[in-house]
């Protein structure tokens, strides 16, 4: 099939444009910069700023996608309301365009945990959530309007909400590639709360989740993308600390610290849902994933 992906060199955009490509779907990959390719390959990349409009129209027109596979968010972790209203107008302005072509049948979009407002306990995904700030107001507006517009063009619409995705190209100073880099300088980030938890999936596994959802008929809904269990911060400095060092002195260091600090957050996916209609179960381990993401933090 055809394939328009919007953020297509981001952490989860490069390793979801690979899984097209193996499966021989043509790919229209759309990013403001663009990383080196082979030259004879199904992928055609598109250096675009989706701020000006001018620079994808003609080219997705003439490209007549069949799936949009929609992940531009930018300049994350800014999450003030001026940058929320900027990515919201830039998205509505994309799907609207894609939407009124007549060729896409199945649009595809990067929902957040964040979306549902939740501290603790299973995360099910026929719990719509509330909005707790502006960047998760600017998805709930994102995707009420998405529905009504797919339903109108008869578009299976499916939103993908990702939990915490870590691995190879993450933002450095994200938690577990910050824990990682201060292992390496031999200590522990400065971390307040080393107990809540959260659920942990590795970028693979969320590539190959949503390259299930382009290849399979899917019902439209809202698809839990998360490992299924919580892992604890300090589970994971522990789990970061072996492999780095087969020792565990600095986190057991870390847990002595802040021994009386409590437990507030400890939520996992529900992923029910993605696991029937996407036949997609995580693979990745989080201790093998770690160790994924300390070969590439240390260059190894």
């Amino acid at each position: 099939m055809r394939i328009l992906v919007t953020g297509a060199s981001g952490f989860i955009g490069l390793p979801i444009v690979r899984q097209l490509e193996k499966r021989d779907h043509e790919v229209l990959a759309v990013s403001r910069s663009v990383p080196n390719w082979p030259k004879r390959s199904l992928v055609n990349w598109l250096k675009a700023d989706l701020s000006v409009r001018s620079s994808y129209l003609h080219q997705i027109q003439t490209f007549a996608p069949e799936v949009l596979i929609h992940l531009a968010w930018q300049d994350i972790p800014d999450f003030t309301i001026e940058k929320s209203r900027t990515n919201l107008n830039q998205s509505l302005d994309l799907l609207s365009f894609v939407t009124s072509l007549g060729t896409c049948r199945k649009i595809l979009v990067a929902g957040s945990c964040f979306e549902l407002n939740k501290l603790n306990g299973a995360c099910v995904e026929t719990e719509i959530g509330t909005p707790r700030d502006s960047f998760t107001w600017a998805k709930h507006a994102l995707r009420s309007w998405l529905e009504i517009a797919c339903r109108t063009e008869q578009i299976c619409l499916g939103w993908m909400r990702l939990f915490y995705v870590y691995g190879p190209r993450q933002r450095i100073n994200s938690l577990i590639p910050s824990v990682l880099t201060n292992l390496m300088q031999g200590k522990l980030p400065e971390i307040r709360t080393p107990k809540n938890a959260n659920d942990f999936v590795f970028v693979e596994d969320i590539a190959a989740a949503f390259s299930n959802a382009v290849s399979l008929d899917i019902p439209s809904g809202i698809y839990h993308l998360g490992s299924g269990q919580s892992a604890s911060i300090i589970e994971i400095c522990r789990t970061a600390e072996q492999i780095i060092y087969g020792t565990n002195a600095l986190s057991k260091e870390l847990e002595f610290k802040t021994r009386g600090i409590p437990r507030e957050v400890d939520f996992w996916a529900d992923s029910s849902h993605a696991n029937k209609f996407l036949e997609w179960h995580p693979k990745i381990e989080i201790a093998q994933g770690i160790e994924q993401t300390w070969k590439w933090v240390s260059g190894r």
